[in-house]
């Protein structure tokens, strides 16, 4: 749930026109690689209106926190998150970072480094390339509206289209280049884009570019897809697991990521919150694939004890 944002245009996410048949390999959220044909939007609808966002059913607390913590507090609440997670799944490893934009500082992190499967997180990655190609400036309709659905219902057919046409694996090279990203790794297969490497502390440098970097156009089209996020995705998903769940009452822009690699099973929340995205708030989780079902749960548990530092944002 989401309170109304302040200071920033919120446009609503525009819907697919017609589409044309293209054979791509996609590597679903579930894990899943295939050969399928796909439908790319060609012909957009009419441009969507301005809406109202959705507001939360509990009331919000009126100031936005600004927590001053130890190393020793900050470490605890780091822990905090992983063991609540482990309460559910046992097995879960988590790499997280939280940061305050606004006052330019990490709040806690844990793992921040270690490296986990992407998942659909990546496609915001996709996004970011594809704009840069063309120095920012928006692209034509069609194309916004396919970015526009690729991040707010985490459309895997749209991804793999962009991932195809912009070159695969050396989008996440010029992503690590343009970004200055430390962990970030193309897949071992070029074709499985869900399988790119990426970690909490470079999550964070990628909203923070988002958010400083870009010109307002081309924030605002990334910020108003991940602000819209769909409750249910297009594989049928609730991607309302993480940040939405964990911390309610919050503002937030997000990107979600959900599946499997061979034996092992990822959630990732990945967000912006507050009115004024002050926060980046970056939870990647892993566990063996037997425990998939329920790690959308730990990950759930885990991100909500970051409520104490950012909650009410």
């Amino acid at each position: 749930m989401k309170r109304a944002t302040v200071g920033r245009a919120v446009l609503g996410a525009a819907a697919l026109g017609a589409a044309a048949m293209l054979v791509v390999s996609i590597t679903h959220d579930d894990g899943a690689v295939s050969m399928a044909s796909t439908h790319v939007s060609t012909t957009p609808e009419p441009t969507t209106e301005t809406t109202s966002p959705q507001l939360a059913t509990q009331a919000a607390p009126t100031t936005t926190p600004s927590p001053t913590l130890s190393p020793a507090q900050s470490a605890a609440i780091a822990e905090r998150v992983q063991a609540t997670a482990r309460k559910v799944v046992p097995a879960t490893k988590i790499g997280m970072e939280v940061y305050d934009r606004q006052a330019n500082k990490v709040v806690t992190s844990l793992n921040a480094g270690q490296t986990f499967s992407s998942m659909s997180v990546v496609k915001l990655l996709i996004a970011v390339d594809r704009l840069a190609r063309d120095d920012w400036a928006l692209p034509d309709t069609a194309t916004q509206n396919r970015v526009t659905r690729m991040l707010s219902t985490s459309d895997d057919a749209l991804a793999s289209s962009f991932w195809l046409g912009d070159g695969g694996s050396s989008i996440v090279t010029r992503d690590v280049q343009l970004m200055d990203l430390t962990d970030t790794k193309p897949p071992a297969t070029s074709g499985e884009w869900g399988d790119t490497k990426i970690s909490a502390q470079d999550m964070v440098k990628v909203f923070r570019y988002v958010e400083d970097e870009l010109p307002d156009d081309a924030q605002n089209l990334l910020y108003n897809a991940m602000y819209h996020a769909s409750e249910t995705a297009a594989d049928g998903t609730d991607q309302y697991f993480g940040i939405p769940d964990g911390i309610p009452g919050s503002t937030w822009a997000i990107k979600q990521g959900w599946g499997s690699s061979g034996s092992t099973a990822y959630y990732n929340t990945t967000g912006l919150l507050g009115k004024d995205a002050r926060y980046v708030v970056i939870v990647l989780s892993s566990a063996p694939l037997g425990d998939y079902h329920a790690l959308g749960r730990a990950l759930t548990a885990g991100t909500a004890q970051l409520a104490s530092v950012v909650g009410g944002a």
